[in-house]
């Protein structure tokens, strides 16, 4: 099995990118009012990937979406 890698994007562009999509999508009021929730969460990243993904390898997961997007 061949895992493409391709390189990470650059996080102040993405967080630009995520902020325009949500006031885009919500409007200046609600962004602001989910992205000062969302900020203010205290969120355990590795508890909740611990619960979506278990103990499944990113090969594993690589090969689980490559099969879900084929059957779309």
């Amino acid at each position: 099995m061949t895992v493409k890698s391709e390189s990470l994007p650059d996080i102040k562009i993405l967080k630009s990118e995520a902020i325009d999509a949500i006031v885009k999508n919500l409007g200046i009021t609600k962004a602001a009012f989910f992205i000062r929730e969302t900020i203010s969460q205290k969120t355990d990243y590795l508890e909740i990937k611990e619960k979506l993904f278990g103990k499944k390898t990113a090969a594993e997961l690589y090969n689980e979406i490559l099969e879900w997007k084929t059957k779309r």
